[in-house]
């Protein structure tokens, strides 16, 4: 489970895993520092919900507008680079992390690996 996992959440009948997710996250958060760079975030807020795909199907227009949202809040955050390093560090498998989604970021991993073809 990682701190962005409530708006992950594919069934309509989890509202008890939400609340515990949604504090377990906040919790979270206040552990950090204040300095950290999840703190400095563009993404925190109620535009969060954009970088992950919602709990329904999403059609190929829907998710490549909501992508788009996404990169927007992205290319002004000043702490990009370092979401994107978490994210690649961690092997996130879902939503967008500093700009890029989850294929691109599996591309990433490909060339860090030696893998790419």
């Amino acid at each position: 489970m990682n701190r962005f996992s409530i708006f992950a959440c594919k069934s309509s009948n989890s509202a008890p895993r939400l609340l515990v997710e949604a504090l377990w996250g906040a919790l979270n958060m206040a552990a950090l520092p204040d300095d950290s760079w999840e703190h400095k975030a563009a993404c925190r807020g109620p535009q969060s919900t954009v970088f992950f795909p919602p709990p329904r199907f999403e059609r190929k227009d829907e998710k490549l507008n909501r992508e788009a949202r996404a990169r927007a809040i992205c290319a002004q955050c000043s702490v990009k680079e370092d979401c994107l390093s978490y994210a690649l560090d961690i092997r996130e498998p879902h939503g967008i992390w500093g700009g890029a989604n989850e294929a691109e970021r599996r591309q990433m991993l490909l060339v860090i690996d030696g893998q790419a073809v």
